[in-house]
């Protein structure tokens, strides 16, 4: 297909641990490089197909010249710490991450999109570290995004706050994630259904003057549901020009 995959290991200082990334590389990486930055790497390439999705928009066009870095979450201790607007890992995104990528492609640091995408938890770690780090990023994609974390945190924290070079984000829930008052775990209670916690978050986005995209698709809280809606989330993140 043209396309080359590499596997690096990149050790934070900042999180004191080491996670892989796993980078897809267009045949030809000079010159005009958009980059997708995938969080929850794990559960993007193995349940959700992330590759296969990618590789039919790009046989079908709507994708072009694109750097793919999927971060590891480590396991899944480290995501509950991580992902919860956890201010050390929007650190490690912008001081680490960021960086390593344009060490090992420098024309990354020139791009014009500049997106990272998550789900569920890792969508509100996205979020998280796009607005805490102003112009990092130009766009967000954020799939059934845990904005209900911590009694809605985020939402309350960037509420009225203004950012030089906002990204734009793309939020999008299914139908089906209606349920509240759910136990994840002993410290982990959610208190609204996924559906009005990025309603809450779009709301908040829109009355700050963000741009977002919002979209319902049928289904719920599956990586089923989410093969099937991201497709337009990155056909609107990198329009063809």
């Amino acid at each position: 297909m043209g396309t080359v995959e590499r596997k690096l290991t990149l050790r934070s200082e900042i999180l004191n641990n080491e996670r892989t990334l796993w980078i897809r590389e267009p045949k030809n990486t000079h010159g005009k490089l958009d980059l997708l930055v995938v969080l929850d790497a794990e559960l993007y390439r193995n349940r959700v197909q992330v590759p296969d999705i990618l590789e039919s928009l790009f046989e079908s066009g709507d994708l072009d010249k694109l750097l793919v870095v999927y971060v590891s979450c480590v396991d899944m201790d480290t995501r509950w710490i991580e992902c919860p607007c956890y201010p050390p890992f929007s650190e490690f995104v912008f001081k680490e991450l960021l960086p390593r990528i344009h060490e090992e492609y420098p024309d990354t640091k020139s791009s014009q999109e500049r997106v990272i995408a998550g789900l569920s938890y890792t969508g509100l770690a996205a979020s998280f570290a796009a607005l805490s780090n102003d112009g990092l990023f130009t766009k967000v994609i954020s799939q059934s995004g845990s904005y209900w974390s911590n009694d809605c945190w985020l939402i309350k924290q960037f509420d009225g706050r203004v950012l030089q070079h906002p990204p734009a984000f793309f939020l999008n829930v299914g139908d089906k994630e209606t349920q509240g008052y759910v136990w994840h775990k002993e410290d982990v209670i959610q208190k609204i259904s996924q559906v009005e916690g990025v309603e809450r978050f779009r709301d908040m986005l829109v009355n700050n003057g963000y741009t977002v995209r919002f979209e319902t698709f049928s289904g719920g809280h599956s990586a089923e549901a989410w093969a099937t809606s991201l497709p337009n989330a990155l056909k609107w993140a990198f329009p063809q020009r």
